[in-house]
């Protein structure tokens, strides 16, 4: 299982949830694999790329047959393709390592143009999912009979969680990423302690990025779920970036 690569271009999204009763993600998808590969980028999966957890395989099975073709055709092209086990996709390790799609990883420590950055999807920092993990795994897929039954109560769950960072946490850290947990701040500024420039995470469906005090820098990679964020690593230069649909119907860069 590979843990250290180095790449020149490489892009980062997370929490897809392919499969998921709110996720409208397998058509982006497949047309972001498609434009990655003409453009010469490797792709990360960080996390939760297929849903699971909310879910049955056999939904899966029937809404993203289009995503693993997509897939089968970006690594023909030469392009890696790189997927870390999120929280919700745990017990498909084992089918995705064997199917070979993907490269897979816990992590990945990445070196790009001179810079050190860690990739984790972040659900070890949750809180909630380390010291209750009976009750989370219940809570889940609980959330996902609702999800079936009005899949717009997702955007009031993530509503209610900026509220909650803005109001009761503002007093444990101000200078995180708005949605967020403080702990996933601190996990970031520990791991840029230990010598890492960037920090990504996923896991928390909350896009942004922040300054860490030892004069690092923490990405969270966001969800599919709302809009299309990514991130784009050329030469260990890392920016947060929103990938439009109509990006894949222009010429590939040269």
């Amino acid at each position: 299982m590979i843990t250290e690569i180095s790449t020149r271009r490489l892009l980062i999204v997370s929490d897809l949830h392919l499969g998921n009763p709110f996720s409208k993600a397998t058509r982006p998808t497949v047309e972001f694999l498609r434009w990655a590969a003409q453009n010469n980028y490797d792709v990360c999966i960080n996390g939760d790329g297929f849903e699971i957890a909310q879910v049955s395989f056999s939904k899966i099975a029937r809404d993203v047959p289009d995503v693993f073709h997509a897939i089968k055709s970006f690594t023909d092209k030469g392009r890696s393709l790189y997927y870390i086990i999120g929280n919700h996709d745990i017990v498909l390790e084992n089918m995705l390592n064997d199917w070979g799609g993907f490269k897979m990883a816990p992590f990945l420590n990445v070196k790009s143009g001179g810079r050190r950055i860690r990739i984790e999807h972040g659900h070890l920092y949750d809180p909630s999912f380390v010291n209750h993990p009976e009750l989370y795994e219940f809570l889940t897929w609980f959330a996902g009979i609702f999800l079936n039954l009005s899949p717009s109560l997702y955007k009031i769950w993530i509503a209610f969680e900026k509220f909650k960072s803005k109001y009761l946490w503002k007093s444990k850290v101000q200078t995180g990423i708005p949605g967020e947990h403080p702990s996933f701040f601190e996990a970031a500024s520990e791991l840029s302690r230990r010598g890492f420039d960037t920090v990504v995470f996923g896991h928390t469906h909350h896009p942004g990025r922040v300054e860490l005090p030892d004069g690092g820098e923490y990405f969270n990679s966001g969800s599919w779920l709302i809009g299309t964020p990514m991130i784009r690593i050329e030469n260990g230069r890392v920016t947060l970036e929103r990938w439009e649909r109509t990006q894949a119907s222009l010429p590939s860069a040269s």
